[in-house]
């Protein structure tokens, strides 16, 4: 992000050693933080301040951007901020799953399995949760775990600790599995269970856990 005129989200392609090989302006200014995720050849982003969600080309190109409204999402009228915020992306097996948070509670959690068919979306499961272990900026970024068929979920806890934990597929909290000393900000993973985390000024480290 910047505070100059014009794009100011990039989409930045790594080698396998972590380093920065190339670059590519997004057009999708006022969206806040981007969460990602991909299903082998395309790109999916989730906008945190509008409900919308985007598919990509690895190369940057929009194909199309969808709103996954749902009715209680826009209920309050005397406000154009949603009442479920956008806290985590990922795909899970044939599902694009999005994870929401509550504008005014940090423990509780929405999570959409969402279809797409002809490129339209399409709600399978949709499932509320409480976690308590939370503090108040809670939950932020989401990986899928395909060995349980579950979620690691990154977060601050009510220590105010970065925390890394799992939760199954209806996203009932199963264990923490680890406390970070520095601030990620993304996970992703590589092959079946080498987790990756994404840190201010591009930097992308392997935890060990």
């Amino acid at each position: 992000m910047s505070g100059n005129a014009g794009s100011q989200i990039d989409l930045y392609q790594f080698n396998s050693n972590g380093n920065p090989v190339n670059r590519f302006e997004l057009p999708l200014n006022g969206q806040g933080y981007l969460a990602a995720c991909n299903d082998g050849s395309n790109l999916y982003f989730q906008s945190r301040y509008t409900d919308y969600i985007f598919k990509m080309t690895p190369l940057g190109e929009i194909f199309w951007q969808k709103s996954d409204n749902f009715p209680d999402n826009n209920s309050d009228t005397t406000t154009t901020y949603m009442y479920w915020r956008g806290r985590g992306l990922a795909w899970a097996d044939t599902n694009l799953v999005a994870l929401y948070r509550h504008k005014n509670d940090s423990t509780q959690y929405r999570g959409r399995y969402i279809h797409i068919n002809n490129d339209t979306l399409q709600t399978v499961l949709d499932t509320t949760v409480t976690w308590d272990h939370l503090d108040s900026y809670g939950a932020y970024a989401m990986e899928y775990q395909p060995e349980s068929d579950g979620f690691w979920i990154l977060a601050t806890d009510s220590l105010n600790q970065y925390i890394l934990f799992e939760v199954d597929s209806l996203f009932q909290y199963l264990r923490t599995i680890d406390e970070i000393d520095e601030e990620p900000r993304g996970i992703t993973r590589r092959n079946d269970l080498e987790l990756y985390l994404s840190y201010p000024d591009r930097i992308i480290k392997q935890l060990q856990y």
